[in-house]
């Protein structure tokens, strides 16, 4: 008789340390960087960090189902936090993984068919073109305005608009350069023609204050990467309550309904109903407190200082003679210059601690309330010394107005040490 012998595997003990390693060797950690970059992902902000950690601590020390019922009103609290930011009702908030996934619901869950028509733009990041373009499939016509110059973009997009047309779908502020458009403007011509408007608010949000009591829009979308600080995989989308029933149920999971059974199901009559399953809570978490800090200080504390800011920065670039691109005051916290090799001075700047964005044929300079102008003062010298090493050469373009290059005579220089507004 053969006999079965149990072999018993040795279990490694476990070293919380060994995980907490990282990828720390040889990088500078953010407070050692001068960074301007925050268009494109910016480092948490405390508030969110401390949230988030908090949560994982207690998942893990206390793991589930008490820890989950504690924390099951989060993304309640967010709703409310995101309503107060842009001044709506928290039911008209739900959270998202990132901006392209409230694009994706919009171009699904609006009623398009064949023969309808959207508007959108060709300088856009792609998260808000492809969905769009998706929906030529189903006879859906998608109108790209192409152009680098998306302030005639826009002026050219207003002046597409047909009887067909049934929505449109673009930025707030546009990460190519921080323009602007007169959202406004845009919303009265969609209420007026009966337009569904649909926004990627992720330059914008953070940036600029927004009100959509006094500026509706249909639906509007921000990932919290960039100005919201909250990390990353986590965002939140506004449905307006007057556009909710005409939406299709493009998204359909456990979240999402009021009430179902076996052969049938209710939609919630909120933005949630474009939850599904499994929450993102420790994203929810740092979603949560960083706009819970943000309302504690005030949008338009906020934007005052932003805009200090964008005008001290411009100063100094004029001072310095480079070349950018200039909206005047329809323009984000993105300051874009205008550069023969993007991708050359951006490395250069890199290896001297400073950390801006090659994106197409500009050098993409992004800030927050937080940023110093000594700070860009120091770029603009780094700026200046690559561009007169013969590095490169700072080329005149017809985007916005261009600043000529060069140190101005008779310019005074900004006194950094002006006081710029306090929040």
């Amino acid at each position: 008789m053969t006999q079965t012998v149990a072999h018993s595997a040795s279990v490694p003990e476990f070293n919380a340390g060994a995980v907490r390693v990282g990828i720390s060797n040889g990088m500078k950690s953010s407070s050692e960087k001068s960074f301007f970059n925050f268009a494109t992902v910016a480092p948490m902000s405390r508030a969110a960090y401390e949230a988030a950690r908090t949560f994982m601590d207690d998942f893990y020390q206390y793991g589930p189902p008490e820890v989950l019922y504690r924390y099951d009103s989060l993304a309640d609290n967010m709703a409310a936090e995101a309503a107060r930011l842009i001044n709506c009702a928290p039911a008209e908030i739900t959270y998202l993984k990132n901006t392209t996934e409230g694009i994706i619901i919009a171009s699904e869950a609006l009623p398009l068919g064949c023969g309808d028509e959207v508007l959108v733009l060709g300088n856009e990041y792609p998260a808000n073109l492809l969905p769009w373009l998706r929906k030529r499939h189903d006879g859906v016509t998608v109108k790209v305005i192409t152009g680098s110059d998306n302030e005639a973009a826009f002026r050219r997009l207003l002046e597409s608009i047909s009887p067909q047309t049934r929505a449109i779908s673009m930025s707030s502020a546009q990460r190519y350069d921080g323009f602007m458009p007169n959202l406004a403007l845009l919303s009265e011509r969609c209420r007026d023609q009966g337009i569904f408007l649909v926004i990627d608010a992720v330059q914008h949000i953070g940036a600029r204050a927004i009100d959509v009591a006094k500026t509706p829009v249909d639906i509007l979308v921000c990932g919290g990467q960039k100005y919201l600080r909250a990390g990353l995989g986590i965002g939140f989308m506004y449905v307006s309550q007057n556009v909710l029933p005409a939406l299709r149920d493009s998204r359909v999971g456990i979240r999402s309904m009021e009430h179902f059974d076996e052969n049938s199901y209710v939609l919630r009559n909120t933005a949630a109903r474009f939850q599904d399953g499994t929450q993102n809570m420790a994203g929810l978490a740092a979603l949560n407190a960083s706009l819970r800090e943000i309302n504690a200080i005030g949008m338009d504390a906020i934007e005052q200082k932003n805009l200090a800011i964008l005008q001290g920065i411009k100063a100094i670039l004029r001072e310095y003679k480079i070349d950018f691109i200039d909206h005047g005051m329809c323009q984000s916290n993105i300051v874009s210059l205008r550069t023969a090799d993007p991708s050359a001075l951006a490395n250069f700047l890199m290896e001297r601690g400073v950390y801006i964005k090659a994106i197409q044929d500009v050098t993409r300079v992004s800030f927050i309330h937080e940023s110093k102008l000594e700070d860009v003062e120091v770029m603009a010298r780094h700026l200046h010394e690559f561009l007169h090493a013969g590095t490169n050469c700072i080329r005149s373009g017809s985007l916005g107005k261009p600043e000529t290059a060069g140190r101005r005579t008779g310019t005074k220089r900004p006194k950094l040490s002006s006081p710029l507004p306090t929040i």
